[in-house]
This record gives structure tokens, C-alpha cells and sequence, in this order.
């Protein structure tokens, strides 16, 4: 899939100018998902010279997941903003907020689980690839990783001083966490 370098550079650019800008999202949780949606295409590129269709067919899947799963959170955390709007004397803000937090919580989640996923597709062609090719797929890794890292503090973050609950509790063993930073 071949793309105008000028309107996917405009498109960039403007995640970028929206990133910066002094709203709610997107942020973190978006930038993990995108690195996640980057190391996923490196490695679909990787796959495509090293001629593994079936590899690159998963990581294109995983690409579009990660695409969407930034979409996913800045909606999310667009709820998680609304509910801290709801004004103090309110009694249903405590309520909203934390359901908004765990919700918003999901699609880093899965940010996580798409990021592990790209990491077995990187071991899988490592004994394939060589020169370049091997140097994008340690770039490939680190992006990964960085994304993870990025969502499970996110998750850690919006659930972990909310009150237990079986979904919190679900969510915070998803990311092997087994004990909450405060």
C-alpha cells in the first residue's frame, strides 16, 4: 500500500500539532499505540524482504490494530475527561470517573498484548534478516517495547488507585502487575 508522502506527512504532522496542544487527548496513550502501529510496520516491511508472507500478513493485522486501538483510547480518555468534568458536588462524579478510568484502561491493554505479539514476530524473522534489515528490527523492538512500557504505566495509572474490583483486579493481572506504585 503505497501512500502520498504529502498527505501522510500532513497527517503526522497534525497528530503531532494535536498531541502538543493543550487538550486531553491525545497523549500518552496514543503515542503508545502508534509506536506499537510502527514497530508493527517495520516488521511487516522486514517480512516482505525476507519473503514470509504469512508474517507479513500478521503484522500488517497488527499494525491496523495498533492504528485503531489509538483511536480506541483518545475516545476513551475523551470520557475520562468528561467525568472529571461533572462538577465537585456532584455524587455520581466519584462513580463516573472511575468507571471512565477503567474503560479508558482497556485499549491500553491491548496496546500491551498487540506489543508482545509484534516482539514473537520479531524473534520469528531475526534468523531471516541480516544487515539493515536486522538493525530495523532492533528498531522494531524498541519501539515495541517503549509502547508497552508506555500503556502498562497508563493502565497502572488510570486503575491503581481505584477501588478493587474484579475488573480492575483483571485488568492489573493482564499487565503482570502485583503491586500498584502510589
Amino acid at each position: 500500500m503505497v501512500r502520498d508522502a504529502e498527505a501522510a506527512a500532513g497527517t503526522f504532522t497534525d497528530f503531532l500539532e494535536r498531541l502538543a496542544a493543550r487538550t486531553p487527548t491525545p497523549a500518552g496513550g496514543s503515542v503508545a499505540a502508534l509506536c506499537t502501529a510502527q514497530a508493527a510496520a517495520l516488521v511487516a516491511m522486514v517480512a516482505r524482504f525476507v519473503e514470509a508472507p504469512e508474517l507479513a500478513e500478521r503484522a500488517d493485522d497488527l499494525m491496523t490494530q495498533s492504528q485503531q486501538l489509538a483511536a480506541d483510547d483518545e475516545r476513551a480518555f475523551g470520557a475520562v475527561a468528561a467525568a472529571w468534568a461533572i462538577p465537585r458536588d456532584d455524587e455520581r462524579r466519584r462513580t463516573a470517573i472511575a468507571d471512565a478510568l477503567l474503560v479508558a484502561s482497556e485499549p491500553q491493554a491491548r496496546v500491551v498484548e498487540t506489543a508482545v505479539e509484534v516482539l514473537v514476530l520479531i524473534d520469528q524473522l531475526r534468523p531471516a534478516a541480516s544487515g539493515g534489515l536486522l538493525s530495523d528490527l532492533v528498531a522494531a523492538g524498541e519501539v515495541a517495547r517503549a509502547g508497552s512500557a508506555i500503556a502498562r504505566m497508563n493502565v497502572e495509572s488510570n486503575v491503581g488507585r481505584l477501588p478493587d474490583s474484579e475488573g480492575r483486579s483483571r485488568l492489573l493481572r493482564r499487565m503482570g502487575v502485583t503491586k500498584v506504585r502510589n
